[in-house]
């Protein structure tokens, strides 16, 4: 691996001069070069060599580590995070406007337009949580830049809601219903046992540790809606929402069994499931969730929106309308906040299996 870390330096004119942010650029690209077609074991040993062959070359520690950061299994390492890195020296070096637009500019440009757009987003959030002032903040803007993104992104949007998605039939309504009237609570569960009950609450990663269900009496606060008693509260809230009760529809149409089935899965969290356990930033690690679900070609992402059209379907939507506001329902959004469940409206119809008309054979009599 020495051979990608002399590459390296040479394509970039890398030195002990260049600043960490310039070397945060070059760690997704570093780090595919390193892991591509290797074991777990091999990927590991080739950025050992190549964070030695880094130093040979006249870098830092800090700067080798900043390449090659330091990666525990299935974890996000806080300390080596690129993005924070950036953060933690724009503030150190009090940068003027224009220095720090150009780390923000070098920053985005270090990938595609919408995932560059994403970046930017991070780094505002990072400087935030090390009390960086407006000025500092509204340097990282790159309009341009966003504004492409925002107009990619609204065409995928598009094609998203024509195209639709194709439920894996491991997922079908039936076949998860029938996983869930099998699950045992007496017994410790399993990743399947997780991902079934995602699915029937529409749960994102980050609400599985957080989420309740509890019964509330009849209020005159604007949450409350006399046609339910039963509420969700500690779900993960969209910027701005305040985190009101909001009522409680799933596929599972007994919210009794529902509850009892979250409260297991909460309950086995820290032994079975950690990666739910929010970090500093309050986020989750989905990897275990999508390595497990690359089998069914999708994500976790997908969970939520499966677990909405089955509680349409559950809960009999008569009309596209009936339907959408179902799904609003059962993913908790504020009613009246439409175009946020236009992203879970999307999941295509089942293909219908014609079967062939059998022909009347006409037996002559002999």
């Amino acid at each position: 691996m020495a051979k990608i870390a002399t590459s390296f330096v040479n394509r970039y004119h890398l030195t002990s001069q260049t600043s960490l942010p310039q070397l945060s650029t070059y760690v997704e690209e570093l780090a595919s070069k390193l892991s591509d077609g290797k074991t777990k074991e091999q990927a590991r040993k080739a950025r050992d060599q190549a964070k030695r062959r880094f130093q040979q070359l006249g870098l830092s520690k800090e700067q080798a580590d900043t390449l090659i950061p330091i990666q525990a299994p299935g974890r996000h390492v806080e300390e080596r995070d690129p993005i924070k890195i950036i953060a933690q020296y724009i503030i150190k070096n009090n940068l003027s406007p224009e220095e720090i637009n150009g780390i923000a500019y070098d920053l985005a440009s270090s990938a595609p337009t919408v995932a560059g757009n994403s970046r930017l987003n991070l780094l505002r959030k990072k400087l935030c949580s090390l009390g960086a002032d407006y000025l500092i903040t509204e340097a990282t803007k790159i309009p341009f830049i966003t504004e492409e993104a925002n107009q990619i992104q609204a065409r995928k949007r598009i094609l998203r809601g024509i195209n639709g998605y194709d439920c894996p039939k491991f997922f079908y309504l039936e076949k998860v219903q029938e996983r869930l009237n099998e699950c045992d609570i007496t017994k410790p569960p399993s990743m399947q046992n997780l991902i079934d009950i995602m699915v029937m609450l529409c749960m994102r990663s980050a609400d599985v540790e957080t989420l309740r269900i509890n019964r509330y009496r009849p209020s005159r606060e604007s949450w409350y809606n006399p046609d339910y008693s039963l509420y969700c509260t500690g779900y993960a809230k969209n910027k701005g929402e305040v985190g009101e009760p909001r009522p409680f529809l799933s596929m599972e149409k007994n919210p009794i069994r529902a509850r009892e089935l979250l409260i297991w899965i909460q309950k086995s969290i820290p032994d079975k499931f950690p990666f739910l356990l929010k970090d500093k930033d309050r986020n989750t690690n989905v990897v275990p969730l999508n390595l497990f679900l690359s089998r069914h070609r999708i994500t976790s992402y997908m969970l939520r929106k499966i677990g909405a059209d089955h509680a349409s379907r559950v809960h009999g939507g008569k009309n596209d309308s009936g339907r959408q506001y179902l799904r609003q329902l059962a993913c908790r959004h504020k009613i009246g906040h439409a175009s946020s469940v236009e992203h879970y409206g999307v999941m295509n119809d089942r293909p219908i299996i014609s079967v062939p008309k059998q022909e009347n054979l006409e037996v002559e009599d002999n």
